[in-house]
């Protein structure tokens, strides 16, 4: 009979044994065993087993009665798995590169479990033993026994068979860990750390500026310990030391190639390589993360602005920049700007043809935008600060394609609209035929000339805004949320419902056309070689003394008409004047 918290036999189980009852007696007057308690009717005397006389315990076990022998069948319920064990042993690596045996690992897995098992129980029986006042002696025989005779069909372990040995094992692991499993010639803490530098220094050879192959990496692996040359940590700038590099034997540690290629293509090790042998914008699109987003349910929710060039070029060899304000719901082109160069100017064009297209349909303004960091940067004070025109404002990375929104557009727009209606819409070595330009080729003494129609900066201007045309009164890609709807009916139909009015007299200050110019007999300035009239004479009690100039801000419509300015006087906004229409 065995209580699980504590390890028992039963006086019956002793007399079956062959011991006397005078025996129990005398052993327990002697202070030679203890009980759990007084036996009472229905509840049998209940001895604790670690407190038995050896030459007693012995006969017990002869006659197969002793809870030990019971309990070494649930010892593997304690043996529980260990995730970093597993982890630890599987991607172990030896001081040239190679993996553990399967059965190797596997091996020392199951030793790592069984000690963590081993360290649980010899903790938990000191305590109990404590508790209860009994002695600590023979704990360690006890576990051996358990461990070595438990199933091992599950725990294939090869721990020591004797006590002292098995409590040393333990020692070992509750100092080094897994580490101390490992034969000393492999996996030693030493090991461990050539192991480390070997790789930091075959990374900082092979991400050389010259991208070496291989075999050169291992060239100058052996040029270096030769002390023909230095090498430097690619990442800290340290030198590296030949003596790290020395085994126990006092020979220099051999690689081979494939040892060297396992290295550079460890998956933790792709990243560092790629940082340094490849450029900035391949390494963005292959190792950085995705956004992981979703789209808003409401036209307005959210603006993605970008830039990109004309795929067709104008007869100097160039293409014409062009940069898009998409409406992200709707996917929507809401703004567009042209220019020969990509400046700050192509930047605020964009946001003022998305200002005239959201006010010639009485919109609200968008609730968010979303902008590149490297020509947006200059307005984060102004314009772009959260707040102010917009209630949230995003800036992206330049060159990160993925988190862009505006960027999966001008690859929707290219190769659905402009496609379909434009000559000339590819790249000249695209993987697929059908994006795949063609190309003639002019033997000439310059030997890269090649034939390629160009067009004139109006032209592609023109081709494009006609492409936007079409592209926004093409179908929602998402028939099923917007059935028969276009972009552009998305976008006017489904606005968000909590967004605000357009701040005029603000948005106008930072993208506007502007004019210096007075305020003339307290009703009128002039702009533009029109007269537009103050809204109140009262007006003039807001400007500083003795100073009628103002600054008046405003915007053409799509007509090129000007139907409205304000004015500013240094910070302070001080009127919206209309045009004054004259009579006869």
């Amino acid at each position: 009979m065995i209580d699980k918290s504590r390890y028992i036999i039963t006086l019956e189980d002793w007399e079956k044994a062959g011991l006397s009852f005078y025996m129990y007696e005398n052993d327990k007057r002697r202070g030679f065993l203890k009980t759990t308690g007084r036996a009472a009717y229905g509840r049998p005397v209940e001895i604790l087993w670690d407190s038995i006389k050896e030459d007693r315990k012995e006969a017990i076990r002869k006659a197969g009665l002793d809870p030990e022998s019971k309990r070494i069948l649930d010892f593997g319920k304690y043996v529980e798995h260990d995730a970093e064990a597993l982890a630890y042993f599987s991607n172990y690596r030896t001081v040239v590169g190679k993996t553990l045996d399967p059965e190797v690992a596997k091996e020392h897995y199951a030793n790592a479990c069984v000690l963590n098992a081993v360290l649980k129980m010899y903790n938990l029986r000191i305590g109990l033993r404590s508790s209860q006042g009994g002695r600590k002696t023979g704990v360690w025989d006890t576990i051996t026994r358990e461990v070595n005779e438990m199933e091992r069909e599950e725990w294939p372990h090869t721990l020591p068979a004797h006590p002292r040995r098995l409590k040393e094992k333990l020692e070992r692991y509750k100092e080094d860990k897994y580490d101390s499993l490992l034969h000393k010639g492999v996996g030693n803490q030493n090991g461990r750390k050539v192991t480390a530098k070997l790789e930091r220094l075959i990374l900082s050879l092979y991400c050389l500026d010259t991208k070496p192959y291989v075999t050169y990496v291992h060239e100058l692996y052996h040029q270096f310990l030769g002390g023909v040359i230095e090498i430097v940590d690619v990442e800290t700038g340290a030198f590296f030391e030949r003596e790290d590099f020395i085994n126990d034997h006092g020979k220099a540690i051999e690689i081979s190639d494939s040892t060297i290629w396992n290295y550079v293509n460890k998956p933790g090790n792709s990243r560092i390589v790629a940082q340094y042998r490849s450029s900035k914008l391949e390494y963005d699109s292959v190792y950085r993360p995705h956004a992981h987003r979703h789209s808003p349910m409401y036209a307005g929710s959210k603006v993605s602005l970008d830039d990109r060039d004309l795929p067709r070029k104008m007869p100097d060899g160039k293409r014409a920049k062009a940069y898009y304000a998409y409406d992200v719901a709707s996917g929507c082109v809401i703004g567009a700007a042209y220019s020969r160069l990509k400046d700050m100017n192509l930047f605020v064009d964009c946001f003022r043809d998305m200002f005239r297209f959201i006010d010639a349909h009485g919109l609200k303004s968008p609730a968010e935008i979303e902008v590149e960091h490297h020509l947006a940067n200059n307005m984060k004070d102004t314009l772009l600060k959260a707040g102010w025109v917009f209630r949230f404002v995003r800036f992206c990375a330049p060159g990160n394609s993925k988190e862009k929104r505006a960027e999966h557009f001008n690859g929707r727009k290219k190769l659905g609209t402009e496609k379909k209606f434009q000559a000339g819409i590819g790249r000249p070595f695209a993987k697929s035929e059908a994006h795949r330009l063609i190309q003639e080729k002019v033997f000439d003494e310059n030997n890269d000339t090649y034939k390629t129609k160009t067009y004139s900066f109006d032209e592609l201007v023109a081709d494009d805004r006609r492409a936007n045309e079409i592209y926004n009164n093409s179908p929602h890609p998402n028939q099923k949320l917007y059935k028969g709807m276009t972009r552009l009916d998305v976008f006017l139909m489904h606005q968000n419902p909590n967004l605000v009015e357009l701040d005029r007299a603000l948005l106008l200050r930072y993208i506007g056309e502007e004019t210096i110019t007075s305020i003339r007999r307290n009703q009128y300035v002039r702009v533009q070689y029109d007269n537009f009239q103050l809204s109140d004479p009262g007006v003039v009690n807001l400007l500083e003394p003795n100073n009628l100039e103002v600054k008046a801000y405003w915007l053409h419509d799509s007509d090129k008409n000007i139907k409205e300015v304000y004015l500013w006087q240094g910070d302070n906004y001080i009127d919206c004047c209309q045009k004054i229409e004259r009579f006869q």
